[in-house]
């Protein structure tokens, strides 16, 4: 999957912040049913990076101990992979280990919060999400 050129170069423009709200918002939405077990106390107060490395953008957001929220300091782990690529990590078609060792995915900064953020991405079931973008949609994000 990748952006037609003209979105890439108009999305490679466009301020973080609103992509990393529309994130966070999503995040807190979604928490308690992705993740009913998890209360993101080892999450508090770090910050993290998803970079999309073929537009060359990404979000920094937090844990502020109940909400995820947008961070604007330097994040302690950075995450970067290329939009295809974090689409194959949500399908589950390949484990980011997997996309790690192939130089897919990097992981930059603080090693042990990287690999509690790595497991949680892996352990992550989004199909139960994906099945509720409309068909038309679905069928074209299959990659």
């Amino acid at each position: 999957m990748s952006l037609p050129r003209p979105l890439a170069t108009v999305l490679s423009r466009l301020p973080e912040a609103p992509p990393t709200l529309l994130l966070v918002t999503a995040l807190n939405l979604l928490r308690r049913r992705l993740w009913p077990e998890d209360d993101f106390a080892w999450l508090t107060g770090r910050r993290v990076r998803m970079e999309i490395s073929d537009l060359g953008r990404g979000v920094t957001f937090s844990f502020d101990g109940r909400h995820f929220v947008l961070a604007s300091q330097p994040a302690d782990v950075v995450f970067s992979a290329s939009l295809a690529d974090y689409w194959i990590i949500a399908r589950r078609q390949e484990d980011p280990d997997t996309l790690f060792f192939q130089r897919r995915l990097t992981i930059a900064g603080d090693t042990e919060l990287g690999l509690q953020l790595k497991n949680l991405m892996d352990a992550t079931d989004f199909e139960p999400l994906l099945q509720h973008l409309p068909q038309g949609l679905r069928s074209r994000l299959v990659i």
